[in-house]
């Protein structure tokens, strides 16, 4: 497929998305099969439920069958990035706002430290964690690898 019909598939999903608070984390577009899939990663603070993914996905085939966009058939796949996604972007940790997460950050001599706390804020450069030992600042530019905590009770 080429960069326009990304392009074009990307320009109609977003404003679905953004009606419903969600935001597209990632498209792909690529053959399988005979037919085309699209498949769309969506999340939002607090998360997305598979009713929510269902619902958008119907959606953006209504949109894209009435705008024409793909040639033969396609599959659409709506989905949430799931829970062990890392958190590599500054909006990747606002979604993740008083959510547990595993941090690594490593040091000049190739030491790595893994830091785990509650995001409690996302500032420009760098987000802040709740720790046990007290609130830690750790610059974007710092940080090796996160993603979310995940407890199993």
């Amino acid at each position: 497929m080429d960069d326009q019909r990304f392009t074009q598939i990307r320009s109609l999903a977003e404003p679905i998305l953004a009606e419903r608070e969600m935001e597209l984390v990632e498209l792909t577009v690529r053959p399988q099969g005979r037919q085309q899939l699209i498949r769309l990663l969506v999340d939002k603070i607090g998360g997305v439920t598979i009713q929510q993914c269902a619902k958008v996905n119907g959606l953006i085939g209504v949109a894209l069958e009435a705008a024409n966009l793909i040639e033969g058939s396609y599959t659409i796949e709506v989905s949430s990035p799931g829970l062990d996604r890392p958190l590599a972007s500054r909006r990747d940790f606002e979604r993740a706002l008083g959510d547990e997460v595993v941090v690594q950050t490593a040091f000049a001599d190739g030491r790595v430290r893994e830091s785990r706390g509650t995001v409690l804020a996302v500032q420009q450069d760098a987000v802040v964690l709740q720790m046990a030992a007290g609130n830690v600042t750790i610059p974007f530019g710092d940080i090796r690898g996160a993603k979310k905590a995940i407890r199993w009770s």
